[in-house]
């Protein structure tokens, strides 16, 4: 599939109204909303299979606005021996105290990006305190070659419990040439808040179309899984540190990565 995933603006957007202490840890303060927010993060990957290394590096941006919230990101990345660079930017805008929607549109370069994307979904919430969240979400991504393309649609869903918040969702995905479909599942769980300190880990088992190996692009058939875990705690009142790992498995290779990151905080 060509990266990069749909952004679940589901996430970002209602936890600006949900907060979710970590389950026996002292009581926190809750701060007030960010208003604007700026995120630094790289990583490092390493491949078996004689794939060699993969890094990254990432530069994220959040404005809370009257019309909504804006993110822009900018991504640099290098894996197979091929380097590219990514950015994006999208608007979640409330249409109603139950109901909002996400834009977005991004462009790259390189085999390892989309040479343009666009994202648009609807989300409803649900619930007495608007607890459940569902959401439906297509998007279009043209490859950098010649007749490659991936299209989809996105079905998510989450719930705000006491002190953690669950996260799902389904993924079916048209790859071109050929038609090839390729759909995924997901599940995630933020255990806490970034007022003080959040665990979240997330699970995707996938079937994989197309990917970019050292030779380019290659069509291939087969499903793949891959965990991850972040820990987000918080230093000062307006900088939280990040550190995550990853890992990946499919019949051909695996890979074990690590991600450092910043997050500077404005209300």
């Amino acid at each position: 599939m060509l990266g990069t995933g749909l952004v679940l603006a589901a996430s970002a957007a209602a936890q600006q109204s949900h907060s979710v202490p970590l389950q026996g840890s002292p009581p926190a303060v809750v701060m007030p909303p960010e208003k604007s927010a700026v995120e630094l993060m790289t990583g490092f990957g390493s491949y078996d299979a004689g794939y060699g290394v993969a890094r990254s590096y990432s530069l994220r941006g959040i404005q809370v606005t009257d019309f909504g919230v804006l993110q822009e990101e900018a991504l640099r990345q290098s894996r197979f021996g091929f380097s590219g660079s990514y950015g994006d930017i999208s608007l979640t805008h409330d249409l109603s105290p139950d109901n909002y929607m996400m834009v977005g549109v991004g462009a790259g370069g390189s085999l390892l990006f989309p040479e343009a994307r666009i994202d648009l979904a609807g989300y409803q919430k649900f619930g007495a305190q608007r607890q459940y969240v569902v959401g439906l979400g297509t998007y279009f991504a043209e490859g950098n070659q010649a007749g490659r393309s991936d299209k989809g649609l996105v079905l998510s869903g989450i719930y705000y419990g006491n002190g953690f918040v669950l996260e799902g969702g389904l993924r079916g995905n048209v790859a071109n040439p050929g038609n090839a479909f390729g759909p995924s599942e997901y599940l995630a769980a933020t255990f806490g808040s970034d007022d003080r300190r959040a665990i979240v880990v997330r699970l995707e088992h996938a079937k994989e179309t197309y990917q970019i190996l050292t030779t380019g692009t290659q069509k291939v058939d087969y499903m793949s899984n891959s965990i991850s875990v972040q820990w987000h705690e918080r230093i000062t009142r307006g900088s939280l540190l990040i550190i995550g790992l990853g890992y990946y498995k499919n019949p051909s290779y695996s890979d074990k990565s690590i991600n450092i990151g910043w997050r500077w905080s404005f209300r």
